[in-house]
């Protein structure tokens, strides 16, 4: 019997995930970046 053709090979679901956009280089976060700022412009304690 022939082979059934099953299409183009799926790509990666997660791979454009929302979520997934927090992945690459480890760096501190955004929330962690604005809290440093305040700090040093003296809107907070330490």
């Amino acid at each position: 019997m022939a082979e059934k053709h099953q299409g183009p090979k799926r790509r990666n679901p997660l791979h454009d995930h929302p979520l997934m956009k927090k992945g690459g280089k480890h760096e501190k976060t955004r929330k962690a970046q604005r809290r440093s700022q305040k700090v040093k412009d003296g809107k907070l304690p330490d």
